[in-house]
């Protein structure tokens, strides 16, 4: 009798085992699937990351960059962003300008907390030709409130095209 209650035992202590690896694995397979690529990048990162998928015109992973609502100040107007489904940069506009490519010149972190982030950032658009026909710096406001930084706000002194408004 005790060596059938033995060999119960240990049957389930290993399907009790395989339960625990299973749910183990379940739970990093879930958690890698809904990990944003900027999850570890800081602010500087977050830029670099941002104009590598402005260049790859990747817009999910642009609409994952942006905080909504957020906020463009381009030109002294201002245009609150709400909606989700709404691309926030227009390729069609950006082309029509000649642009082929951005490249950062240079990223300031300007200042950092716990949950947002102020940078300025200076970048140049090029065209077809490898031509910088702009050369321009712009402020974002990020913040860290869904655990991996986001745009919430962009100022610019100029108007800039592709840039989604109202």
């Amino acid at each position: 009798m005790n060596r059938a209650i033995e060999i119960d035992y240990k049957k389930e202590k290993e399907i009790f085992m395989i339960k625990l690896a299973l749910f183990f694995f379940a739970a990093v397979a879930f958690s890698a699937a809904s990990a944003h690529p900027q999850d570890t990048l800081s602010p500087e990162g977050l830029m670099h990351y941002y104009v590598k998928v402005v260049n790859e015109e990747n817009l999910a992973a642009l609409q994952d960059v942006y905080h909504f609502p957020h906020v463009k100040i381009t030109g002294g107007k201002l245009a609150q962003i709400e909606d989700k489904t709404i691309p926030v940069i227009d390729f069609d506009g950006l082309k029509k300008s000649g642009w082929k490519y951005s490249k950062i010149n240079q990223v300031k972190v300007l200042a950092e907390g716990t949950n947002a982030a102020l940078v300025e950032l200076n970048f140049s658009r090029f065209d077809a030709n490898d031509k910088e026909f702009l050369n321009q710096t712009t402020f974002y406001n990020l913040t860290r409130n869904n655990g991996y930084w986001q745009i919430m706000s962009i100022q610019s002194m100029g108007a800039l095209a592709g840039v989604k408004g109202k």
